[in-house]
């Protein structure tokens, strides 16, 4: 099997469960180095947005099946036309992986391929895809085309679309990490109101449902979330009551974006119901692991 963009947030959760199932695993990675994950994992550096490198990777290895996870995460990656010039890329890995022989593929959608602004679940197949961003629209633009394409190329293709993420190895940057590391710091967590409703899930969750839907023969789109959207203050409250820094949470100290949709929630049923997956990990689990992994890794680099 082989997985592109390993080295990412979702990827090494990815590479560690199909490693852990007994696959034999090439996991490619752009920059030195490459992360420790136990298991069969073969690691492969090569540029993804170099056709003939990554050809001959697939031509070396021929997997049978693809993990598509690479994407542009360079600056401003929401807005940046690279998100246009990595359909490119995808496109030239499609046809790579069949030529190669592969038979099986799961590329990673994102759920900001649809439209945000109703007030009900978005759902596969009757929520419009009307993204916001350069990101979501080169998301989208790839997924309506990938059914044609592998039914063209005799594979067999799913099209998985996460929704909003937390775990261990997540960019500090971000809302768990960041809450999380400012608490445990002892600094204060300035926050949004915190009313918006976001559907998340752990990471491990996240990854269990893309490694069952690539060893499947499930075709088409399928969400990836909870399936329960909660306000963000939610979350935020959760991570300071396990950490016991309440009193340092700073709800409404920031402005939250313009625009920003009131609920952002997936409608799973498809992924449950053909699939068979559940989630792993509730929120207080969840926080729980997350606030141990940054825990040592907070006391490694000290």
């Amino acid at each position: 099997m082989l997985v592109t963009g390993a080295a990412g947030f979702i990827g090494r959760a990815c590479v560690r469960q199909l490693a852990d199932a007994g696959h034999s695993v090439i996991a490619t990675y752009r920059s030195d180095p490459h992360p420790d994950v136990d298991g069969d994992a073969s690691w492969v550096q090569v540029d993804m947005t170099d056709a003939t490198a990554v050809a001959a990777v697939l031509q070396e290895h021929k997997p049978s099946h693809l993990l598509a996870l690479a994407w542009y995460m360079g600056p401003g990656n929401q807005q940046a036309l690279d998100n246009f010039q990595w359909m490119h890329h995808s496109i030239d890995l499609l046809f790579a992986f069949a030529k190669a022989g592969g038979q099986r593929v799961t590329f990673c959608g994102s759920c900001m391929e649809y439209d945000w602004s109703g007030t009900t679940k978005l759902r596969e197949g009757f929520t419009p895809l009307d993204p916001a961003t350069e990101y979501g629209a080169a998301k989208a633009g790839l997924s309506v085309a990938l059914g044609r394409m592998c039914g063209a190329l005799g594979l067999s293709g799913a099209w998985a679309r996460p929704f909003f993420l937390y775990g261990p190895g997540e960019n500090p940057k971000r809302l768990a990490a960041d809450v999380i590391v400012s608490l445990l710091e002892g600094r204060e967590a300035l926050c949004t109101h915190g009313r918006q409703k976001r559907d998340f899930l752990h990471v491990e969750d996240v990854a269990s449902a893309m490694v069952g839907l690539l060893n499947s023969n499930l075709e088409g789109p399928f969400n990836i979330g909870s399936g329960t959207a909660i306000p963000l203050a939610e979350l935020i409250m959760e991570i300071a009551r396990q950490i016991g820094a309440e009193d340092l949470v700073r709800l409404g100290a920031r402005e939250a974006r313009a625009g920003d949709p009131p609920l952002v929630e997936a409608d799973n049923t498809r992924l449950r119901d053909m699939l068979g997956w559940t989630p792993k990990f509730t929120l207080e689990t969840g926080v729980a692991d997350t606030i141990a992994w940054w825990r040592r890794e907070i006391a490694r680099e000290n």
